[in-house]
């Protein structure tokens, strides 16, 4: 049995696939802690995982704002000290990163006292801290076809997204009843990720009534700050009654995705992992302010693939008609869920577990 410390906090797109590994370590009979940071979104998912030994760590992102750099160097010293100690008492064998403006302190830590570091970059565009940390890591968990330069020999390996072992797929009328909508409601699901995206959220509730004309229902998951929405119903072509539901958080994403016929989300790597493993049919609308604009790549690698439309921002007056035609193709969306089952298959944690245990036990290449 090995010792596994998992950084994973300052957004659910590090937090969830850090939860996923984490579960398949202790699941495999390993030990697993996990680094979050102080931010809301981290504290209320971690709620539903009390069993877990989870730890808040020191740390802040990197500033736009030059005047604040020396804060920032000053609360990243504070983090790597609190990682020393951390790694110090906890006797742990491997460092596993996922990315997040917290995992820099623990990472630099680890790498002063020689312990593994193992870097999981979930985007088609490696972030900072992958850039950054690759140097010191002993491995680099990648997403297929992405090339990562310079890197020697064994050290970089492809593989998927881990999902949490609660994101599956489950009966459509329970996973409606669950969210508090009638058997026959014909679900849109809007949702713009951890952070949630204002753009998306104003979309639902300005085209609600034309939405409904058109015999679809709507629950749109808002985001942390960011409802400001009330519920409402109106009537359809048919006479039939149809309602828009705004969530601030969802803590029940595979009953969200089940329940839905259709998703409008942004493209960040988690989200294009779930609808995958529920089989949902997706229009993606990439942030288009993403760093590096890794969400518009993920996207376009998600659609080649056959398993969404890409609509950007820009274009968001287009938004309606696209999900309108999805709702009357029903062969399209047949086709979008085959195609998703072959996306899904590539996110295998279990081989990322068989090798982080090799790590751990110092195994050579």
């Amino acid at each position: 049995m090995s010792k596994f410390i998992i950084l994973c906090g300052g957004t659910g797109g590090h937090l969830a696939p850090g939860l996923a590994v984490g579960q398949a370590l202790i699941e495999a009979g390993h030990q697993a802690s996990f680094v979050i940071s102080k931010k809301q979104v981290d504290s209320r998912l971690s709620e539903k995982y009390s069993d877990l030994d989870i730890i808040r760590a020191p740390g802040m992102a990197f500033p736009k704002n030059p005047i604040k750099i020396f804060k920032f160097i000053l609360e990243l010293k504070r983090a790597v000290s609190f990682g020393k100690k951390l790694l110090a008492d906890g006797k742990y064998d491997v460092v596993i990163s996922f990315g997040g403006f917290n995992s820099l302190g623990v990472s630099l830590a680890a790498a002063c006292m020689d312990i593994p570091i193992v870097l999981h970059e979930a985007n088609r565009k490696p972030g900072k801290a992958t850039r950054l940390l690759g140097r010191f890591a002993k491995r680099i968990y990648v997403p297929y076809g992405v090339k990562i330069p310079r890197r020697k020999s064994g050290q970089v390996k492809y593989s998927g997204y881990p999902i949490r072992a609660e994101i599956k797929r489950m009966p459509s009328l329970d996973a409606k009843k669950i969210l508090g909508f009638g058997g026959d409601a014909n679900i849109l699901l809007v949702l713009g990720g951890s952070q949630g995206a204002a753009a998306l959220n104003e979309w639902a509730c300005q085209n609600f009534e034309k939405l409904a004309a058109e015999n679809i229902d709507v629950l749109c998951v808002c985001g942390p700050g960011k409802h400001k929405f009330s519920d409402k119903t109106a009537i359809s072509k048919d006479g039939s009654e149809r309602r828009i539901k705004f969530m601030e958080f969802c803590d029940n994403m595979a009953a969200a995705l089940s329940a839905a016929k259709l998703v409008v989300a942004r493209a960040g790597a988690g989200t294009i992992a779930e609808l995958a493993r529920c089989r949902v049919p997706s229009v993606v609308v990439p942030y288009p302010f993403a760093a590096d604009n890794h969400q518009l790549e993920n996207a376009k690698c998600f659609e080649k693939q056959g398993a969404c439309v890409v609509l950007e921002q820009r274009d968001i007056n287009r938004l309606f008609a696209e999900v309108k035609e999805l709702f009357e193709n029903g062969r399209l969306r047949e086709a979008m869920k085959k195609n998703l089952e072959r996306v899904d298959d590539l996110n295998d944690t279990s081989k990322i577990v068989a090798d982080l245990a090799g790590i751990a036990r110092r195994e050579p290449e």
